[in-house]
Formats: C-alpha cells, sequence, structure tokens
C-alpha cells in the first residue's frame, strides 16, 4: 500500500507544480470521463480543466500535507490531504481534497475525480 500511495501522491503533486500546464500531461493523468468539483463549488470536466491550467500564468504555490489512501479495489483508489498556500507563518487558502484514482490499462493510474472543499485556516 506504500507504494501505491507513494505513486498516486506524486501524481496528485505534480498536478499543483509546473506540470499542471503541460497539456500532454494532463491528458495523460486525467482520465478522459474526469470531472472535479472545484473549490468554489464548479463542476467542471476535462476539458475545462486542462484549458484552465494551461491558461494559469504563474505557479500555484500548493503545499500539501495529511496524505491518506484509501483502497476501493484493485484498481481503484481515493486520496486524500490538506492543500494550502504558505504566507509566512500562516496557511491560507486551507482545502480539503479528495481523488479518486483509477489504474487503466496500458496507461497506469488516471484522475477521474477530484473535489476541494473550502477548510478552516487552523484544521490539522
Amino acid at each position: 500500500m506504500n507504494e501505491i500511495l507513494e505513486e498516486i501522491k506524486a501524481l496528485e503533486c505534480s498536478l499543483h507544480g509546473a506540470r499542471r500546464a503541460d497539456e500532454k500531461w494532463l491528458e495523460r493523468v486525467l482520465h478522459p470521463d474526469f470531472r472535479e468539483i472545484t473549490r468554489s463549488g464548479q463542476r467542471v470536466d476535462r476539458q475545462q480543466t486542462v484549458a484552465a491550467l494551461t491558461a494559469e500564468t504563474q505557479a500555484s504555490g500548493l503545499e500539501a500535507e495529511n496524505f491518506r489512501l484509501q483502497t476501493l479495489n484493485e484498481g481503484c483508489v481515493i486520496l486524500t490531504y490538506k492543500s494550502f498556500v504558505s504566507a509566512g507563518n500562516e496557511k491560507r487558502r486551507c482545502t480539503l481534497r479528495s481523488s479518486c484514482w483509477m489504474k487503466v490499462k496500458g496507461t497506469g493510474w488516471q484522475m477521474i475525480f477530484h473535489q476541494g472543499t473550502p477548510a478552516a485556516e487552523t484544521l490539522a
């Protein structure tokens, strides 16, 4: 399970950094049926997500902690964690996140669903 956690965590965190602007990478890691409920409550699909991420002009600055993995079956897991943007000693824009990842034959792990929910700044 630790190997899968580390693999999924690395894929997830790749979407927080510079690779989020790489359209080919996004198309590889986001399942064709991908859906998201954004932090602001909007429902978006893969095409909308790829367009939004590739249009960003600066890095997200997201950091993440408290990763947990729940195995649903051999080819499907849910990753939960907390993300935030550091501002000095403070954590801002704290968000509880969950992502459902499916193992696709010939492709590997792909995210099929993601949701971000605003959280209290002091939430552990």
